[in-house]
């Protein structure tokens, strides 16, 4: 039976009409819906709320809710990053290592990496931990690689990510002798987060 057909038959003929009517009008709304910005973060953004702006920044490197646009992502996530927002320094040093709005630069994604690191931003600390293994953007460091990698297995938000960033650890320290583990360690217990001034 076409959609059709399901709209111009009569009601007795058709019980569940309301039924075919209320899917009808979400099959239409939904994908309208799914392409719109929640209310007020455009808003949000540009007032300056951080969270927002790495939000609303965050959409346009995917294409949810607007149109994909690395350089409109760029520019909402590094306002939010040079507030101090961990997560939004985090995506910009991510943006400068896949080369998305900006001429890719590992120095540069290492530095947003260790900002949010720093703060205690698992993903960061994954991050950095493996650019610091394989000296991509700063000094090879495997003592500081595995205590980053090591921070990050802690703070994941779930098992698959820890299961990932434990992979990461484990195969560096396959290349690492027991006293640069030993040293990582002692670093991951001593190690304390610090909080950005905004």
């Amino acid at each position: 039976m076409s959609l059709w057909r399901a709209h111009s038959a009569p009601a007795s003929e058709h019980p569940s009409r309301s039924a075919v009517t209320i899917g009808v009008v979400l099959l239409v709304t939904l994908p309208l819906l799914a392409e719109q910005l929640p209310p007020g973060l455009r808003e949000q953004a540009a007032q300056g709320d951080a969270v927002a702006q790495t939000e609303l920044g965050s959409r346009y490197y995917a294409g949810r809710g607007v149109s994909q646009d690395d350089a409109e992502a760029m520019l909402w996530i590094r306002m939010a990053a040079e507030q101090g927002h961990a997560p939004a320094q985090y995506n910009l040093g991510l943006l400068y290592f896949r080369s998305r709005g900006v001429h890719g630069d590992d120095t540069e994604a290492a530095a947003w990496y260790r900002r949010a690191a720093e703060q205690g931003y698992a993903p960061a600390q994954g991050g950095l931990g493996y650019m610091l293994a394989y000296g991509a953007g700063v000094e090879e460091d495997h003592v500081l690689a595995y205590m980053w990698l090591e921070l990050a297995v802690r703070g994941a938000p779930d098992d698959f990510t820890r299961g990932l960033y434990t992979q990461q650890r484990d195969e560096l320290a396959g290349r690492m002798s027991p006293e640069q583990i030993a040293e990582g360690r002692r670093l991951t217990r001593e190690w304390k987060p610090t909080v950005e001034p905004h």
